[in-house]
């Protein structure tokens, strides 16, 4: 089995999670705390969401590094007590949208790794818990929009991760079969979709929120990040444990590079 096509997370994948993420995050918090009478509640609603201000660290499967914007609000909501109004919820993703012209790539050269990736001939797509929007303003600003021939969000009607509906929707929308499909992502629910699919390769990069021992049991291959994507790719999936010369085994999962 070769690979043919590439299906990549956003946040935490392609983009910085905590430079992209974090600002807007807080100041959503912040302003959901001034509807209350309650100290402490911005901290407290970012813990809920699955960040820890104090020590700087997101919980396994965090909904603010995973989630989609509807399941963040239901978070906050049940941690408030209260239903937040209409024009409450339009304000907070309108903050979350203004997010979209602050991204901070997770590599240092995105737009030559995606020019690379497309000069061997792979289909790129994008999947993202964030609203399909956001990620074609961001595919956009970094000059990618021609390079993804799939880009769909959490409102995009193909279901949410970890359920198969994106990965199969990128399949039919590039002609694809699921078996030639890599998913990269930096979550479970990532990797989880590449299984419940029936994805080729799953592989899980250490740039985002949750590290090697948290994906390690989900993920045929780690990766520090995407960068090095290009030193497996090469290799039948059966020998891409060789390719990882030098990687250390985690358990249950393939190698890390």
């Amino acid at each position: 089995m070769a690979v043919r096509g590439i299906l990549f997370d956003k946040d935490g994948t392609l983009l910085d999670l905590g430079g992209t993420w974090l600002p807007p995050y807080r100041q959503a918090a912040e302003f959901l705390s001034g509807l209350t009478d309650c100290p402490g509640m911005t901290d407290s609603l970012m813990k809920a969401g699955g960040y820890d201000p104090d020590t700087g660290q997101w919980t396994f499967d965090s909904t603010l590094a995973s989630g989609s914007n509807d399941e963040v609000l239901e978070v906050w909501e049940s941690r408030l007590g209260f239903p937040l109004s209409a024009d409450t919820r339009a304000h907070i993703r309108e903050t979350f949208f203004h997010a979209s012209v602050r991204h901070v790539p997770a590599v240092d050269d995105l737009a030559g790794l995606i020019g690379g990736l497309r000069r061997r001939g792979l289909v790129l797509g994008l999947a993202t818990m964030d609203d399909e929007a956001g990620a074609r303003i961001m595919l956009k600003q970094f000059g990618l929009a021609e390079s993804f021939g799939f880009v769909c969000g959490a409102d995009s009607g193909f279901g949410v991760k970890p359920d198969p509906g994106m990965v199969r929707a990128f399949s039919d929308a590039c002609a694809l079969r699921l078996d030639d499909i890599m998913v990269v992502g930096d979550s479970p629910k990532d990797l989880h979709m590449a299984r419940n699919a029936g994805a080729g390769v799953a592989v899980g990069v250490l740039s985002g929120a949750h590290d090697g021992g948290q994906l390690a049991c989900d993920a045929d291959i780690l990766l520090d990040s995407i960068a090095d994507l290009p030193k497996i790719l090469d290799f039948p999936v059966a020998d891409r444990a060789a390719a990882a010369s030098g990687g250390q085994l985690e358990s249950g999962a393939g190698p890390r590079i």
